[in-house]
């Protein structure tokens, strides 16, 4: 007969009188690393709605609709965090670079998984000449602040700084039904690239 493992019988021992090493949770709350990659959630402050992290997402749990219908037109950007694996990746490649981050928050189970996105809505300029989407309002007032004296190369982003963006895409719409040509007053509208080089090309 062999002889106990001693070794095992000994571990087994030490840790049934050794106080636990795990966790309390729930009953106390989980502190996690300083850098731990939790949910991912928006700041709404300096996220522009450009999309850069929806095409970075492995997992697709980032995907963005453009809805030309609603009025004003609006960019819906929504989040899905059971689908989410964390990466970083659209914190590392924002923009804005603080506009997503990935928080401390990680107890995300849940049975409503509908419960589990959320959706951020930004409104979208078209162009005022033949209503192609050049981008969100935000994002080309981004694009201004960023650009400081150069921008004023650029009369869209003059006119988004200023606030006079256009409210009423349906007008847009109807004017980009009538080809009037290309007129001098262009030049102080929000034009889309293909326009502007039309107009600078005829003018």
């Amino acid at each position: 007969m062999r002889l106990p493992k001693l070794r095992e019988l000994k571990e087994a021992v030490t840790a049934v009188f050794s106080p636990r090493f795990t966790t309390r949770f729930p009953a106390v709350p989980c502190v996690v690393p300083e850098r731990y990659r939790g949910k991912p959630e928006f700041d709404l402050d300096t996220c522009i709605g450009c999309g850069a992290c929806v095409n970075v997402c492995p997992t697709e749990a980032l995907t963005q609709t453009d809805v030309f219908q609603a009025d004003p037109p609006v960019r819906k950007i929504t989040l899905r965090h059971d689908t989410c694996i964390f990466c970083g990746n659209c914190r590392d490649n924002c923009t804005t670079e603080t506009g997503i981050k990935l928080s401390n928050e990680w107890d995300l189970a849940g049975l409503d998984r509908e419960a589990m996105a959320e959706t951020q809505e930004f409104e979208l300029q078209l162009c005022e000449k033949c209503g192609a989407l050049i981008g969100t309002k935000k994002h080309l007032v981004w694009l201004y602040e960023k650009l400081g004296p150069l921008a004023y190369t650029n009369p869209s982003l003059l006119i988004a700084k200023s606030g006079e963006l256009l409210t009423e895409p349906q007008d847009v719409r109807k004017h980009a039904q009538k080809d009037e040509g290309s007129q001098t007053g262009d030049f102080m509208r929000i034009l889309c690239p293909k326009c502007k080089c039309e107009l600078n090309i005829r003018l």
